[in-house]
C-alpha cells in the first residue's frame, strides 16, 4: 500500500508555481484579456439594455406599464 502525503508546504509550492505560469503567460498577451472583457461587458450591458426597452414597450402595449 502506497500512502500519498501531501503537506502545506507542497500545497503552497505548487500554487505559487501555478501563478508564476499564468503571468508569465500573461505578460505574452499584454492588454488581449482586458480588451476582451472590456468588450464583453459592454456587449451584454448593451444587450441588456435593449431587453428592458423591448419589455417596457411590451408592458405599455398591454396595458400593464406602471
Amino acid at each position: 500500500m502506497t500512502l500519498l502525503m501531501i503537506t502545506w508546504t507542497d500545497v503552497f509550492e505548487a500554487t505559487g508555481a501555478f501563478f508564476y505560469w499564468i503571468f508569465k503567460c500573461m505578460r505574452v498577451l499584454a492588454q488581449s484579456p482586458n480588451m476582451i472583457m472590456g468588450g464583453l461587458i459592454v456587449f451584454l450591458l448593451a444587450y441588456w439594455c435593449v431587453k428592458i426597452v423591448q419589455q417596457n414597450k411590451r408592458a405599455a402595449e398591454n396595458g400593464t406599464y406602471k
